[in-house]
């Protein structure tokens, strides 16, 4: 099978876990036996094709790869301009076009960027969420529809890491072995993280008297950062918290933490959130988007309101517990090992793509007032 896949973000760019998302995809598409051929934006890889970075010119930059790849499939992500140069290919060629969405819309689209986006919506054979909840918040926020539908979340695996490693990343950044370490990875670049990660920074204050060796490490350079970085200085925690920015290997500080944090505003199924899972961490996260199709409250997690002193008293509940914590980690990696491979991943995208239009009589249209018969395989 001959896929072409279109994505704004590709190898060495700054496109945090929908990145991430492509790059082990593709790797499990192609040990299938798929043929996969990447047009990005964004990013460096002389293996594929990148269609330059003005995004009103990238489609049809992107039209003239596809003319040369002649793909039997087009996979593109997320914006419009991903999606229109897959349109354009298959009305003039013919292939079957699949459309994922991976991150939560934050605003309404005005009517005629709507209407414009619905239009290329039509033509997909089928359009993929990294989350139910996702689903359900495009639909809600956007105001968009769909005639055929799946959820087709992501794999992880753990990742290596050595004590080297471990040592090189303690002293660049001063935390020492008493530490007791928590993490929050990539909540700098959107609005919404930017804003649980505040939330985050004040449980640090309510708990540092309690843990005066506590340390909360936020990765990624964002958007954000030097506003965070100057509200974890006006609450007064700047010596507790360590900004790393982008960190080569974000399974060192995954490893080396005690208790991994994903306080968000909005999200789809971070993938951060996994590979935490997948390494046996135990997890305080809010119940936003996503989250809760990974993390069952009590169970393989712990679900927090987004409220600084809950997050807290949660984060706190961990820290004297150390036993239940093990045990919420050990579970949380069972269910990744369960639910979450990337052989799993690529096996949905297999179907979506086999399927093509495919669409049975039952197979309702999901729009505002219908998501709940969204057609979804898992």
């Amino acid at each position: 099978m001959k896929i072409a896949l279109i994505t704004n973000y590709w190898k060495n760019s700054d496109g945090g876990g929908v990145k991430t998302y492509l790059v082990n995809l593709v790797d499990a598409l192609k040990n299938r036996g798929a043929d996969v051929d990447v047009i990005f934006r964004w990013g460096d890889d002389p293996e594929h094709s990148c269609g330059g970075k003005n995004k009103i010119a990238f489609p049809f930059v992107c039209y003239r790869q596809l003319k040369m790849i002649r793909p039997e499939v087009i996979y593109s992500q997320g914006t419009w301009y991903c999606l229109l140069p897959g349109v354009l290919y298959k009305k003039l060629h013919g292939c079957t076009l699949v459309h994922t969405f991976h991150t939560e819309p934050d605003r309404g689209l005005p009517l005629p960027a709507r209407v414009f986006f619905q239009s290329l919506l039509n033509a997909c054979d089928c359009v993929t969420f990294v989350s139910k909840k996702l689903q359900e918040r495009v639909v809600e926020v956007e105001g968009l529809s769909f005639s055929k539908t799946a959820i087709t979340y992501a794999g992880v695996r753990a990742g290596e890491v050595t004590e080297g490693e471990i040592k090189r990343f303690r002293e660049q950044y001063g935390i020492g072995e008493d530490a007791i370490v928590l993490l929050a990875i990539g909540m700098t670049a959107l609005p919404y993280k930017a804003e649980g990660l505040k939330l985050l920074i004040r449980a640090v204050k309510i708990l540092w008297d309690t843990y005066p060796n506590i340390v909360l490490i936020a990765t990624r350079e964002g958007k954000y950062s030097e506003e965070l970085k100057t509200f974890a200085r006006e609450v007064g925690v700047e010596e507790r918290v360590v900004f790393t920015g982008d960190v080569e290997n974000p399974f060192v500080p995954l490893k080396m933490c005690d208790l991994y944090t994903h306080i968000t505003l909005g999200d789809g199924l971070p993938l951060a959130l996994l590979e935490a899972m997948a390494m046996g961490k135990p997890i305080v996260a809010t119940p936003i988007a996503g989250i809760p199709e990974a993390i069952t409250d009590g169970k393989n997690g712990l679900l927090v309101a987004p409220e600084a002193e809950q997050v807290a008293e949660k984060i706190g509940l961990l820290l004297r517990d150390r036993e239940y914590a093990e045990r919420l980690g050990r579970c949380a990696k069972k269910t990744v090992e369960e639910r979450f491979t990337w052989e799993q991943a690529a096996e949905r995208f297999l179907q979506c793509y086999l399927d093509g239009g495919n669409v049975r009589e039952d197979q309702r249209p999901v729009g505002r007032s219908s998501v709940e018969h969204t057609w979804q395989r898992e």
